[in-house]
């Protein structure tokens, strides 16, 4: 009975979190497996499911190829020779942009070529040409994973290839991203949608292709690397901008007969969010955060007011009256307080999470009170007058001792 009672509540527990997990993760009914969505302006996780998975990321690989590439390259302009290792033995079914021994470009082609077209021979030359063989130029790429301390990121290949031991995970991908997009070159490149090579050829962004098979207004996505083979499914990394708010996604595993499934998991995931979410005032300098007790004042209590305002990323049936204020400070304000004095740290809860953190400022007027201050100091001030009452019979006494 004992283990059937501990069950029972195991089961409730689990019930309870699963809510829970449906609530935040907007369940959005997304065909991708495995995903993850920030709002970049605060780096702040809105939604995510499976995002630990260790999973095969087909070309989303090419991520960290092409950083550790711009990472090791001083001279974009330079040129390079291809050479029969960096195009022979590429497999049939991989994008390429048809780069033949002997062919002479720039590590920008190179580069723009790896990124928008996914070029696997594009990949090889920058591999071969940086490090001289795959395997060194690998031990790079993993090296960049331990130096960003991810967890579940393994790379075997810079292409993106099956292989049991090059994987990682959406929230790997997005750490990997969100690295890679403090890097100017990068960035530039990631959200390019075209290129010209220096022999003259056009290439475009798979996102571009993509997109052709649905026909949305995908004008918001500012940069995307898209991926497939078949164990992984179609991924899809993208960044997007909308009234403002920077967002980053990472979608993996996405398997379905739908045309660019990955493109509609983005544009179902960026549409809802920006329908439904903005930044709503959790504090305001009129908002009264705590109501304190006086000294030596004529007013008994005090509102104190904000000095600051703090906006923050919320469902728009949000309503403020839910917000809560903490505080842990001074319980008293005297007249004497001087304007500036820190009073104590407020949190701004909603629901039991902490949204924000910050130091109360005393800015407020309070007018003084004789009465107040008499009254409180009565034992002092009785004492003081005692104490000059006794100094004058003293010095009385002492003057009729002199005469006498």
């Amino acid at each position: 009975m004992a283990r059937r009672n501990n069950l029972n509540k195991v089961i409730f527990a689990l019930n309870i979190i699963l809510l829970f997990c449906n609530v935040f993760a907007e369940n959005l009914d997304l065909i991708s497996d495995k995903y993850i969505l920030y709002n970049l302006n605060d780096n702040k996780i809105l939604m995510q499911k499976n995002e630990n998975e260790e999973t095969q990321i087909a070309s989303l690989t090419k991520i960290m190829t092409i950083i550790v590439a711009i990472e090791n390259i001083t001279d974009f302009d330079e040129k390079v020779t291809i050479t029969k290792d960096m195009v022979n033995n590429i497999e049939w079914d991989v994008a390429k942009i048809g780069l033949k021994s002997g062919d002479i470009v720039t590590y920008n082609d190179l580069l723009y070529g790896a990124m928008l077209p996914s070029a696997a021979d594009c990949v090889n030359a920058l591999a071969i040409s940086i490090s001289g063989n795959y395997k060194d130029f690998i031990g790079l790429m993993n090296n960049k994973v331990k130096e960003l301390k991810l967890k579940h990121t393994h790379f075997e290949n810079v292409v993106g290839l099956y292989s049991k031991d090059n994987y990682s995970s959406a929230y790997d991908v997005a750490e990997i991203l969100k690295y890679s997009l403090k890097n100017k070159k990068f960035k530039q490149i990631f959200e390019a949608k075209e290129y010209v090579l220096t022999n003259g050829k056009k290439i475009n962004s798979t996102l571009k292709t993509y997109n052709k098979k649905i026909g949305e207004d995908i004008s918001y996505i500012t940069g995307a690397k898209t991926g497939y083979i078949r164990l992984a499914g179609n991924c899809l990394a993208s960044t997007a901008r909308i009234d403002n708010v920077n967002y980053l996604l990472v979608t993996l595993n996405a398997y379905s007969n739908k045309k660019s499934p990955h493109i509609l998991d983005a544009i179902s995931t960026y549409k809802y969010f920006s329908n439904n979410y903005s930044y709503k005032y959790i504090l305001t300098k009129n908002d009264v955060v705590v109501n304190l007790k006086t000294k030596y004042a004529k007013e008994k209590n005090i509102d104190i007011h904000s000095s600051q305002e703090y906006k923050y990323y919320l469902k728009n049936d949000f309503n403020k009256d839910s917000i809560k204020y903490e505080y842990d400070g001074i319980k008293e304000i005297s007249y004497f307080t001087k304007k500036g004095t820190t009073l104590g740290k407020v949190k701004i809860k909603l629901n039991d999470e902490i949204l924000e953190t910050f130091e109360l400022i005393y800015n407020e007027n309070l007018t003084f009170s004789i009465a107040s201050f008499l009254w409180i100091n009565k034992i002092y001030i009785t004492a003081i007058i005692l104490f000059i009452i006794i100094l004058l019979k003293i010095n009385k006494g002492k003057k009729r001792v002199k005469v006498g």
